[in-house]
């Protein structure tokens, strides 16, 4: 586990992480109408609670992952970012678990199917399923790990290793 631990491996994952989270929300900031609709899609809220979820959710997707990749308030961004990925997960789970098809997940791009290459993305990777699960799984541990190193801890750990003792 102490290589997870280490500085550069810290630093790999908030940059992936919080990139990921930024390339996230700009289909979304750009056309929250279209996000509107995919959340509604999710048949989770309602459409007034679609609406909302449409016009705040990127800006705080935006925010938390710019936060992560700059280094700026690292714990709090990767929990805000962890809370994020549990609530998507128990929706996703709710659509599975009610059979819902949905086409576009919205997580990261707002163009239909048809509009991209044909045959990207692959089956496997559209929607909601399985492949969803298991992209926020890993990306939820990832935001756990980050969220768990405190800096501080390990900056006084240091400090206090490289003072000689009297």
């Amino acid at each position: 586990m102490a290589p997870l631990r280490s500085r550069g491996v810290q630093l790999v994952l908030r940059v992936l992480l919080g990139g990921f989270f930024v390339y996230a929300s700009v289909d979304k900031i750009l056309d929250p109408a279209a996000f509107a609709r995919v959340v509604y899609q999710w048949q989770v809220v309602g459409p007034l609670y679609s609406n909302l979820v449409a016009v705040t959710l990127p800006w705080v997707e935006l925010l938390a992952g710019a936060l992560l990749v700059l280094g700026v308030w690292k714990r709090e961004s990767a929990l805000v970012i962890a809370l994020l990925l549990s609530v998507f997960l128990g929706a996703a789970a709710s659509v599975l678990a009610r059979g819902i098809d949905v086409e576009n997940c919205g997580c990261t791009s707002l163009a239909r199917s048809e509009a991209t290459a044909p045959g990207w993305p692959p089956s496997w990777a559209r929607g909601v399923g399985w492949f969803l699960v298991s992209r926020d799984l890993l990306m939820l541990g990832a935001a756990a790990l980050l969220a768990s190193t405190d800096d501080r801890r390990r900056a006084a750990a240091e400090r206090h290793a490289a003072t000689p003792a009297v």
